[in-house]
């Protein structure tokens, strides 16, 4: 698959006016201020972004003519700097400062943007109010700009990446574990997940996550997977097993998944998951008590659809002093959700009745009030309850395949005792 690479944008001499100058690293052309020494991404060669730099970290020297930024650039090139362009002694506690505040701004999927016009700045003001000017001046050191931050995660992330694939060409041998599905954006998604062996102990972590752009049949997600082997020459003879869902591109006897991994390595033991066939078994509902299902789907896409409505029932709840406002969606991806939505609904039942008398949905109303639509409602939260614990007791890392299964034989034991 052939992909676009972005243009490298290139210096110019008038870019000294902004107080940068330009400084190559691997090959490539990048800012560099004259002023901080810090080093932007080649993306940042662009006079809007150089002066709003400029405007943030320096401020007080914005309004500064081209003969002050030059003799600053004759300073710089007096410095003992480091292969980064980065000041060893002062700038290497800045520089670890940048990683570690760009890897909370990661975790906590905040814009990259944050860490120069509000984690920078709350940091600048605290420092002077309680360590004074001097401290200042260090802080405004750290680079926390939009590329920059942007590239720290990048580079963590390749880092993250590096020392995964070297720990599983360590291991013996490894196993796959792989899903595609699409979300409410209609953005394809696949997801590989990895078990190895490091140190006698055996770990599990996500190692591919990348969008199917066109089809997601067996040979798309094969070539996908294929192209991460051959990129990190990952050895398919180290492969024991594929644990797949049950859907055709997964297991099709002629271009599914497991078969096209089996022509790479015929030793591959595949698998189906077991979450997905316990998901699968919960579709299967006796009629009454799937037209009580829809029915309970129905009732809360009335009230949640219309945002009037909403707000109307939320009111209500709130007047009736109740312990929640608002009903839940579901999705059929998410099939915990399903249960989550019963329960909410069942919950605030008596809300509900009066939400739709009062709405005069008759037809509705008469439906959710029947006695033994009440008792199957009763009984699918119950049941879907039990449910959605068994699929948390065999989801999570570290789970082995005999602990899944004694989870299941328990909970078929439990409902040979409900029957009873």
């Amino acid at each position: 698959m052939v992909q676009d690479m972005a243009p490298k944008r290139k210096y110019d001499s008038n870019y000294i006016k902004f107080g940068f100058t330009s400084i190559e690293n691997k090959g490539e052309i990048k800012p560099q201020c004259v002023i901080c020494s810090t080093v932007l991404a080649n993306e940042a060669l662009k006079p809007a972004k150089l002066k709003r730099h400029l405007d943030t970290v320096q401020p007080n020297l914005s309004d500064r003519p081209v003969e002050f930024f030059e003799g600053k650039l004759e300073n710089l090139k007096k410095m003992k700097l480091g292969p980064s362009g980065t000041r060893f002694s002062a700038s290497q506690k800045s520089l670890v400062a940048s990683f570690e505040i760009s890897k909370l701004i990661a975790q906590s999927k905040k814009p990259h943007t944050i860490g120069e016009t509000l984690v920078k700045p709350c940091m600048i003001k605290a420092v002077e109010e309680v360590l004074g000017l001097e401290a200042k001046k260090k802080i405004q050191d750290i680079p926390l700009s939009n590329n920059t931050v942007k590239a720290r995660i990048e580079l963590m992330s390749n880092d993250i990446e590096e020392q995964l694939v070297s720990k599983i060409k360590k291991s013996p041998f490894f196993a796959l574990q792989c899903d595609e599905s699409t979300d409410i954006s209609n953005c394809c998604q696949l997801l590989v997940f990895v078990r190895f062996l490091d140190e006698n102990v055996i770990k599990e972590e996500l190692l591919i996550s990348r969008e199917l752009e066109t089809t997601s049949k067996g040979m798309d997600v094969m070539n996908s997977i294929a192209e991460y082997f051959g990129k990190h020459n990952l050895m398919w003879d180290h492969l024991v097993s594929l644990c797949t869902d049950g859907a055709p591109a997964m297991l099709g006897s002629r271009s599914g998944l497991s078969t096209l991994v089996k022509q790479k390595n015929p030793n591959v033991i595949t698998s189906h998951c077991l979450i997905h066939r316990q998901a699968l078994a919960s579709k299967t509902l006796p009629v009454c008590l799937n037209d009580t299902l829809q029915m309970a789907i129905k009732v809360v896409n009335v009230i949640k659809s219309s945002a009037l409505n909403t707000r109307l029932f939320k009111k209500l709840c709130t007047d009736m002093e109740s312990n929640h406002e608002a009903l839940l969606f579901h999705t059929e991806v998410r099939w915990l959700s399903k249960g989550n939505m019963l329960a909410r609904l069942y919950e605030l039942r008596a809300e509900v009745e009066i939400f739709l008398v009062d709405k005069k949905m008759n037809d509705i109303s008469k439906q959710f009030t029947n006695p033994t639509c009440q008792l199957n409602l009763a009984y699918l939260v119950d049941i879907f309850e039990h449910l959605n614990k068994l699929n948390m007791q065999l989801q999570g890392s570290g789970n082995k395949q005999l602990q899944n299964v004694g989870n299941i034989f328990i909970f078929e034991d439990k409902l040979r005792a409900f029957i009873t």
